[in-house]
């Protein structure tokens, strides 16, 4: 995906190196935990008073962002070390709503969700640093077509950055204001 430019968040593809990915990725944790953890006196009833909050029923929490970004690392570090093992590997695709309801992201811990993108992140960036300096070209079949180890490393500092912004949004307009009538 050369060129890319996400028209949301501005991220240009072409501006980032395999080594900016690994720092990228490395990043997510501190970053996401310090939005979710930041805004709070650390008091569990305000934690979850605001990161469960949606600012309206079709978007999601910040919560439920920093879940999906938890699975998305995690989904990425298993599709790039598969194209980096494996001669143009077939991996399959998750819908990202349908995972969200079925492993009911908003009712997860929120401390544990932080925990487990720290690990899905740590994970990645070993799988993006042991990628050979030749092989970011190594192809891999998604349900949309084909894509180098290039692109998918791009994807997670993109799936990463620009979610950040969405719980960042979130947070902004859920904080102070109280959750909706049932």
């Amino acid at each position: 995906m050369s060129g890319y430019v996400c028209p949301e968040c501005g991220l240009d593809y072409d501006t980032i190196s395999p080594s900016d990915a690994v720092a990228a990725v490395r990043s997510f944790p501190r970053r996401y935990r310090e939005k979710l953890l930041g805004f709070t006196d650390d008091t569990a009833d305000d934690l979850d008073a605001v990161v469960r909050r949606r600012p309206e029923p079709s978007v999601w929490s910040a919560l439920e962002y920093t879940a999906h970004v938890r699975d998305m690392l995690e989904w990425m570090a298993d599709a790039i070390r598969r194209m980096n093992h494996e001669r143009e590997p077939t991996v399959d695709w998750f819908d990202p709503d349908k995972r969200a309801l079925a492993d009911r992201y908003n009712d997860q811990d929120p401390v544990r969700v932080l925990d487990g993108l720290t690990a899905a992140a740590d994970r990645l960036a070993v799988v993006l640093r042991d990628v050979d300096a030749g092989d970011w070209g190594r192809l891999g079949d998604f349900p949309w077509g084909s894509r180098d180890m290039l692109t998918m490393a791009r994807n997670a500092v993109h799936e990463g950055a620009h979610h950040l912004r969405d719980v960042d949004r979130v947070l902004r307009a859920v904080v102070g204001h109280p959750p909706p009538p049932a």
